[in-house]
């Protein structure tokens, strides 16, 4: 950048992003860090005549999350830049100590937003009878799989012929972020998968190493397509094929009684994750639970 004085803090924030740590990053990590960096730190730091990244920034980072916040972002977007700063600074040797706090009315609009994004009872219902215009075995058992399995979607998208055993009602997941392992599907999902496999794979030596599904990124069309086709996605809540497996762990908890060790086991996470990140109890859920302890 030509501007005089923002050169030396971009020259300390291409030093950053040039080094070997920081390009081992992956990809979608270096594009946030940049459009952070680039859309938000360089321009305050031009408004506010800071030539260099030093200790003294400290003293600057609230109104660096005014900065922010002005310009659309929300609180809990600004939180999470302010982090990404921190880790340039910390990376060019400074140490900056800052925490940012929430203000508690963004926080309960994004909690009330948070507890509206999970599917419920109905809401699976819906995308289980849900006819599909294209390909409707074929997506169909797709939407089956990620609502009995609860795999990531990845996980889904590498599922070959060859790892399926229909008369078991199993599926070995060979492609896993975590640990490869077998997931399972009832008897009427069985039906779609043998007659998917027959339709799509009529060998199954020769197609043993075909995969069933298409694409990460077309399984994302094909959802979100369905999604707000059945009225239950809208821009910007964040639901999507993930959201499933947030049901998945969910269902098996509370309306099944599942241990948590052995849904952690089934979804191929830890206790702690599936507990503190995959557990959203509806309300009906837990109005069984009260239920059933006070005799209700």
């Amino acid at each position: 950048m030509s501007i005089p004085n923002v050169s030396k803090v971009q020259s300390q924030i291409d030093k950053y992003f040039a080094a070997q740590t920081t390009q081992a990053l992956a990809k979608t990590t270096l594009i946030l860090y940049e459009a952070v960096h680039r859309n938000y730190l360089v321009p305050f730091c031009r408004k506010n005549n800071i030539l260099t990244l030093d200790e003294s920034f400290v003293d600057h980072m609230d109104a660096l999350a005014e900065y922010i916040n002005s310009r659309g972002v929300s609180a809990q977007t600004t939180s999470s830049y302010l982090v990404n700063v921190k880790t340039l600074f910390r990376a060019i040797g400074y140490h900056i100590k800052h925490t940012y706090k929430i203000p508690r009315a963004d926080k309960q609009a994004f909690d009330l937003k948070h507890e509206k994004r999970w599917f419920s009872g109905q809401d699976i219902a819906k995308c289980k009878t849900y006819i599909f215009p294209k390909f409707h075995t074929r997506n169909h058992l797709l939407v089956r799989l990620m609502i009995e399995t609860g795999a990531r979607v990845n996980e889904i998208a590498h599922i070959r012929v060859g790892d399926i055993k229909i008369n078991e009602k199993t599926i070995l997941l060979s492609h896993s972020k975590t640990v490869p392992r077998p997931v399972f599907f009832n008897q009427e999902t069985a039906i779609f998968v043998e007659k998917h496999i027959r339709d799509s794979f009529p060998d199954p030596e020769t197609d043993s190493f075909k995969y069933i599904f298409p694409s990460k990124n077309m399984i994302y069309k094909i959802i979100i397509g369905m999604l707000r086709d059945l009225s239950l996605k809208k821009h910007g809540d964040g639901r999507g094929p993930h959201t499933f497996r947030h049901y998945t762990a969910t269902n098996l908890r509370y309306n099944l009684k599942m241990d948590l060790d052995h849904v952690a086991r089934l979804l191929g996470d830890t206790e702690i994750t599936i507990s503190s990140r995959y557990l959203h109890p509806t309300a009906s859920m837990l109005q069984s639970l009260m239920n059933k302890a006070s005799g209700w």
